[in-house]
């Protein structure tokens, strides 16, 4: 697209929408001078780059690595609940094929659940306390009874 394309194209929009475009940071660079240039000639002020929204500030923790297989979706599910609660990042995988098409849980290997590799023997420990038993809730538990 031609300076003078995006010169009329932004020339259009309405204020807001402009101050909206320069301030999300995905103008290209040659765009972010033209659409700050027809700010500046409408007398607007010059918003400030916003945080981008679905970027993370967190450490990437490497590629999500299989933890468990041939699970069911609900027993994937509830691991994956039980992850995020120890503060492990995990995903359900094939959980939606598998429950859909049951025959085809043999082909993709059941649902599974992914974590990142950099979080997996974390993970392994959650899942073998979870294993034996080590968040079981007494029978006597009452969720309304508040912790002393």
């Amino acid at each position: 697209m031609s300076n003078a394309d995006l010169a009329e194209r932004f020339s259009q929009l309405a204020d807001e929408e402009l101050s909206f475009r320069v301030a999300s940071g995905g103008l290209t660079e040659q765009a972010h001078e033209i659409a700050v240039a027809e700010l500046k000639k409408r007398g607007l002020r010059v918003p400030e780059a916003l945080i981008e929204q679905n970027s993370t500030s967190e450490e990437y923790l490497g590629d999500m690595v299989i933890l468990e297989r041939n699970l069911t979706p609900t027993e994937a599910h509830l691991l994956c609940s039980c992850l995020h609660s120890a503060g492990v990042e995990a995903d359900a995988g094939d959980t939606n094929i598998v429950q859909a098409h049951s025959l085809l849980a043999i082909a993709v290997g059941g649902a599974s659940v992914r974590v990142p590799s950099a979080q997996l023997a974390e993970a392994r420990e959650v899942v073998a306390a979870f294993r034996r038993g080590e968040f079981e809730l007494g029978d006597d538990f009452d969720p309304n009874e508040t912790a002393a």
